[in-house]
């Protein structure tokens, strides 16, 4: 058997940006592409109910965690937020000073995307500090850490309710002012976008980071009759993990070790068993996909047929050069937005795909302090 260090080498040169939902790649599941050995599979079965653990470990790359680093600390935190429910978050304070005067520090948020949790923004945390600034990093409501209750709505409203009051439960028990910025990644940008619209001065500015769910798509997407058959009846690749018992782990090395290639093989070991228990922890959030999205991500309800108008603060969008997402609905909802006098802009972020903050975590995370200097 191969130990973990003899496959260092092979993940760089297989590195691949995400790609549409298209298709479970039946034909890669016996091609033996899964790096991950047996041996190790197996132990991280004999863990799968360790998430927690996963993600402290993961957690622990960053210097000041647990323990505080030149003024910086950090910790996570679970909030109560009714019904025996809970949000998980990883909260960062710059200094002392900050922690001090909570209520007149200025916030960032940030918002994962769907199947996700809030340990892959881990090449952002260390970047983004800055003075009088609190980072809140959460998990939403039925992801990653957070408590994962039976999903029970049943319709499209019902859906972003589910989400859409967790988050304000959440945000009034944590006491965060008006004065934020939100950074939502994917399907949670679409979900703090329809957010913005029911409270329009929540926060300051958002920026949505390859949003999902903002308009069709520009040419119809071949999907397999089976596929189809799979998405309706909210069958997701996460149930093969759970089904997939001790060969779990080794199948989602297959993405893992090439989705976190560009990291140090430490970050992707970390990444990959941060992952895994968040693919194989019990169904809840994830539920989701089948209501606010068509087979192939092709949205239900685009947020280009939606009023965003109603928000009363600024958006930004970010795309990756590679991204498989439309950004002409972003330029479409743009000038509807700087029509209502706010300001909108929409860039490219280069060498990157769907997962550009982490493609490309360098420019991403210089961008997003220059916006962080703009509501100082």
């Amino acid at each position: 058997m191969k130990s973990l260090k003899s496959f260092r080498h092979i993940h760089v040169n297989h590195y691949k940006r995400s790609t549409p939902p298209i298709s479970v790649p039946l034909n890669k599941l016996f091609s033996g592409n899964f790096p991950l050995p047996l041996k190790q599979s197996f132990l991280d079965y004999k863990n799968r109910k360790n998430l927690k653990s996963f993600q402290d470990n993961l957690l622990r790359l960053i210097p000041f965690y647990p323990t505080s680093k030149n003024g910086v600390s950090s910790q996570v935190i679970s909030t109560d937020i009714g019904n025996d429910n809970y949000i998980n978050e990883f909260v960062i304070f710059p200094n002392e000073s900050t922690r001090k005067n909570y209520s007149k520090a200025n916030h960032l948020i940030m918002i994962h995307g769907y199947g996700s949790g809030l340990g892959l923004f881990i090449k952002n945390f260390p970047a983004l500090i800055k003075d009088n600034w609190v980072i809140h990093a959460i998990d939403l409501l039925g992801y990653g850490c957070s408590s994962r209750p039976p999903f029970t709505p049943k319709n499209f409203d019902e859906v972003e309710s589910w989400f859409h009051d967790s988050y304000k439960t959440w945000s009034e028990k944590r006491g965060i002012p008006s004065n934020n910025l939100v950074l939502a990644h994917s399907m949670g940008g679409y979900l703090m976008a329809s957010y913005g619209m029911k409270y329009p001065e929540f926060c300051k500015k958002m920026i949505m980071a390859s949003p999902g769910g903002i308009i069709h798509h520009r040419n119809p997407i071949n999907i397999p009759s089976y596929f189809t058959k799979l998405w309706e009846r909210n069958i997701s690749p996460f149930s093969l993990v759970r089904n997939a018992h001790i060969y779990g782990s080794k199948l989602v090395s297959a993405w893992s070790y090439r989705r976190f290639s560009k990291l140090s093989f430490k970050e992707i070991q970390a990444l990959h068993h941060y992952v895994y228990g968040i693919f194989q922890a019990p169904g809840s959030g994830e539920y989701m996909l089948n209501y606010l999205l068509k087979p192939g991500a092709e949205p239900r309800f685009p947020m280009t047929e939606r009023p965003l108008e109603k928000v009363k603060f600024d958006i930004d969008w970010w795309y990756g050069s590679d991204d498989w997402m439309n950004i002409e609905g972003a330029n479409i909802l743009s000038r509807r937005l700087r029509n209502e006098g706010l300001n909108s802009t929409v860039l490219t972020i280069s060498g990157s795909g769907h997962h550009v903050y982490l493609d490309n975590y360098h420019t991403f995370n210089r961008l997003l302090l220059q916006e962080m200097d703009k509501l100082s």
